[in-house]
């Protein structure tokens, strides 16, 4: 290997490093049926108490900028054309960030799983997802608020038909 394509590799290693391992893995139980371009936004922790309110609102907020992100708008109230959104989370374990430090064999590895409902003005489910999210290495530990950012980032491409 010529030594530009060794300097190359150990900068991709330094930067998977760097940025982390979280994931999120979208699975789609019925699609939408058109790209959705404004949502009322609503999530339940149903982990019977494993989300503390500070993890609930902070989550909210980080599904709200991911999907203004991408185009979606998130309405404070329903409003006429908007759909609802509706959020349970069904996992919620931050794992513990000192073991991901120090091994690379999954310890101390953080999880969300959750199930999104796209709901019509009449309360009908017309889609339906499942996001399952992990950090287990990165920098430091990796962080669990990057899971949590995938997980917006897979409910955005959901919202706009952007699965295959």
């Amino acid at each position: 290997m010529s030594s530009r394509g060794v300097t190359r590799s150990v900068l991709m290693l330094l930067a998977a490093a760097f940025c982390g391992c979280a994931a999120a893995m979208l699975d789609v139980v019925s699609p939408v049926p058109m790209e959705v371009p404004s949502v009322t936004l609503a999530i339940h922790d149903d982990t019977a108490g494993d989300v503390s309110p500070d993890q609930m609102r902070d989550f909210k907020r980080t599904i709200t900028r991911q999907l203004i992100g991408s185009g979606i708008e998130v309405l404070p109230s329903a409003r006429r054309g908007s759909v609802l959104l509706v959020g349970s989370v069904l996992r919620f374990d931050p794992g513990i960030r000192a073991l991901r430090f120090v091994s690379r064999y999954g310890f101390g590895t953080g999880a969300l799983e959750s199930e999104w409902d796209v709901e019509d003005g009449r309360g009908n489910v017309i889609a339906r997802c499942r996001i399952a999210g992990s950090v287990s290495t990165g920098t430091f530990g990796g962080s669990f608020a990057d899971v949590q950012e995938e997980t917006g980032k897979a409910l955005a491409r959901f919202l706009k038909g952007e699965i295959q």
